[in-house]
């Protein structure tokens, strides 16, 4: 797909094994069972999955209680799935009667294809397949089955744009998900066909890949995004002896994941200082951003440094719970047409622990 951001690459010598998706993160399977243990004697190169076992960082002093660390070892497989791979263009282009226009990563864990029905763009069909998306059982309705596997069609909500979504569960809270949009070029221009429709014949395509996920080591896309693999959290336990000092009086620093595979938050206590309105912890975010070195910020103070001989970013917020945001351009690579790069982001109650916290972080990422 020559007009694609991200290029596909051809599906011939998919791999035959079924361990990728590891069903088995959880001690108790999807349907309530006890479920069967994942392979664990294969790396993701390999063709097979990580093994769902606590991961093997070491966090120091910083507590991490079993959920949390469940969802750790469940955030390691998720980082090995690259999403835009669930893709294919060329059953979408049959499926959607038009071309695939853009094929675009709009964050780690999720890719936005988009086919456009005229030359504006005005009208076009946005799908967008996701890893790690929130999973509620007890919201799905119609139930397709396709390569062996139950996908649930998710209750639309308020949105008033014409829409569908399927849902593969992967674990007790996530799921695999794939989302058909419609976009007129006007609120009240009707989709050509019935979204739903649409999506369930686009599901059935991609269910074999969705039951199989394509590993990024497999390099199915192009170009590699490398930062989208690391683990956020490598990095915890020397924050946590560097600010030492921002843990509570009794307290213990904490481990938080965020909403994405690639967040990773230590709290260091669970009470705000008195008189200020940041919170006492450190996040760190691996995905998209504006390039740091054009020098948009969002809001606040903003200035340019270096961060281990990197372009950074360092951003004083004067609202929020954050009151200062370093972001590090983790490479220079821009895809054509996305607008974004790598960027490695801390988040700190002052700017002088974010850039410190920045340092180590950074130094992290590019080991």
């Amino acid at each position: 797909m020559s007009s694609s951001s991200i290029q596909r690459r051809f599906r011939r010598g998919r791999r035959a094994v079924v361990g990728a998706l590891a069903l088995a993160l959880l001690a108790t399977g999807c349907s309530g069972e006890q479920a069967a243990a994942p392979p664990s004697g294969k790396a993701p190169a390999q063709g097979g999955a990580p093994a769902a076992s606590a991961p093997t960082a070491d966090f120091g002093p910083v507590q991490v209680d079993p959920e949390t660390l469940k969802g750790f070892a469940e955030s390691a497989i998720y980082r090995t799935w690259d999403p835009c791979a669930l893709h294919d263009p060329t059953s979408a282009a049959k499926i959607f009667s038009d071309v695939v226009a853009l094929i675009e990563p709009s964050d780690f864990t999720s890719c936005l294809m988009t086919i456009k029905l005229d030359r504006t763009g005005s009208r076009s069909w946005r799908i967008y397949t996701r890893i790690a998306s929130s999973y509620l059982q007890e919201e799905g309705g119609e139930v397709l089955e396709a390569a062996g596997r139950k996908f649930v069609q998710a209750k639309k909500g308020s949105s008033s744009s014409p829409g569908c979504e399927y849902d593969m569960q992967t674990s007790k809270t996530k799921s695999l998900s794939l989302q058909v949009s419609w976009s007129g070029s006007l609120s009240t221009d009707p989709p050509p066909k019935d979204p739903c429709a649409l999506a369930k014949e686009y599901m059935t395509a991609l269910a074999p890949f969705f039951v199989n996920p394509p590993l990024r080591s497999e390099k199915a896309t192009e170009p590699q995004l490398p930062l989208a693999s690391k683990d956020p959290c490598v990095p915890v336990k020397d924050l946590a002896e560097k600010f030492k000092s921002l843990t509570g009086a009794g307290e213990q620093p904490k481990l938080s994941s965020g909403l994405s595979p690639n967040d990773c938050t230590v709290v260091f206590s669970s009470k705000y200082t008195p008189g200020q309105r940041t919170r006492p912890e450190i996040s760190i975010g691996y995905k998209w951003s504006i390039d740091p070195a054009e020098g948009i910020g969002a809001g606040g103070t903003v200035r340019k440094t270096q961060v281990e001989g990197k372009p950074a970013l360092v951003n004083e917020r004067t609202s929020g719970s954050t009151g200062c945001i370093v972001t590090v351009q983790y490479d220079p690579l821009e895809i054509p047409e996305v607008d974004r790069v790598q960027v490695v982001q801390v988040g700190a109650p002052d700017c002088q622990t974010a850039e410190e916290a920045a340092k180590i972080v950074t130094k992290a990422a590019l080991s």
